[in-house]
């Protein structure tokens, strides 16, 4: 069964520097890991792959995918106020198109402005080790 945490219940409490620090360096150890040396390995073996196409290479491929996933998820968690690893819990997921003008020039060197739409979600997590709400915004074109 999942666990069910009750959002409300996490309070906000002040973090010394020296929590933050042991949090951050851990942090980068993690990622270092989980996320950074499984994608080497993983176009490494990639490679190799691809040049002898031994199909046994497969095996550890995918295994070092699954590895390069659940660190690359963490690390999409990571608090930037305590910078704890996976420490968010997703509260809140917008997805929102913004019309925003942009001057361009072109190569006679006039100037245009053009309506571009731009898509953007913004997420919300709560963090459970230090208790504060951060939002991230990410923007694509559509």
């Amino acid at each position: 069964m999942k666990k069910n945490i009750n959002i409300n219940k996490i309070k906000e409490r002040k973090l010394n520097e020296e929590e933050v620090k042991q949090n951050e360096e851990e942090s980068k150890r993690k990622k270092m890991l989980m996320y950074t040396l499984p994608i080497i390995i993983f176009v490494i073996i990639g490679v190799i792959y691809i040049s002898t196409n031994i199909h046994y290479l497969l095996i550890p491929f995918a295994i070092v995918f699954l590895i390069f996933l659940f660190g690359w998820d963490a690390n999409q968690r990571t608090c930037t106020e305590c910078k704890k690893w996976n420490s968010l819990i997703w509260i809140d997921n917008k997805i929102i198109v913004r019309k925003i003008e942009k001057q361009k020039k072109n190569f006679l060197g006039k100037e245009k402005v053009k309506n571009v739409r731009e898509k953007v979600s913004i997420s919300t997590g709560k963090c459970k080790n230090c208790g504060k709400e951060i939002t991230f915004e990410k923007s694509r074109k559509i």
